[in-house]
């Protein structure tokens, strides 16, 4: 179910959904860089609209004040918004703070697994594109083949754009085929795909799991 409870992505999205549907540790490392990037300016933008609010109480404290009775009930009405909005403001930060905190345990346990940290990130970032699509668009072939027998037509386009659709692409969506077409094919090509050579979600059992679990809760309180 996805559903938002104060988060941009629960935990659980995180790791399985999107950093954990990433085919390389760089791939993933980039989606969360973004990530972590847009959490952090959330987090930011909590502390200046704070400053804000505190700057639009006083205002409104002034109107309080007044001899017009308009500008009181004005007055009221900002305190009464900003008292509204207090409450989801602070859950929504405490959530961005949590959300934070998986991003940066998903980083830690990728970083020495990375094949371009050597490199600046904007570079690394870059990198990263080829490999991991080559291999998305492997498994996308995968998931045709096993579901309906035949790739589309679109991703079949795709396939053939990547520089190494020749040389690695084709000989992978021809060995499934063979493999499918073996008595017992189905059950082995199931069977490999089901361990994958990179899988965020097993990175992140035992001591990194838990790590995890202590650092963030999708309860934001």
């Amino acid at each position: 179910m996805h559903y938002k409870t104060n988060r941009l992505n629960h935990d659980f999205q995180i790791v399985y959904f999107l950093a954990g549907s990433c085919h390389t540790p760089d791939a993933a490392y980039s989606l969360l860089c973004d990530m972590k990037e847009d959490r952090s300016n959330a987090i930011k933008s909590y502390h200046a609209s704070k400053l804000r609010e505190q700057a639009k109480l006083v205002r409104a404290t002034r109107l309080l004040e007044s001899e017009d009775e308009a500008e009181r009930l004005e007055g009221q009405a900002d305190v009464a918004e900003m008292e509204a909005a207090t409450e989801t403001g602070e859950r929504n930060y405490k959530a961005a703070l949590a959300e934070l905190a998986t991003i940066d345990t998903c980083i830690k346990v990728l970083e020495p697994l990375r094949k371009y940290k050597h490199l600046p990130d904007p570079v690394a970032h870059e990198a990263a594109q080829a490999e991991d699509w080559k291999l998305e668009l492997i498994h996308r072939a995968e998931n045709c083949l096993l579901t309906t027998g035949a790739i589309s037509t679109d991703h079949f386009a795709t396939m053939r754009l990547h520089p190494e659709f020749k040389t690695e692409i084709l000989p992978a969506i021809e060995e499934i085929q063979r493999l499918m077409s073996l008595p017992d094919g189905r059950a082995k090509l199931l069977g490999s795909i089901s361990t994958r050579k990179f899988y965020l979600p097993e990175l992140l059992e035992g001591e990194g799991r838990a790590s995890l679990s202590e650092i963030s809760s999708d309860d934001p309180s």
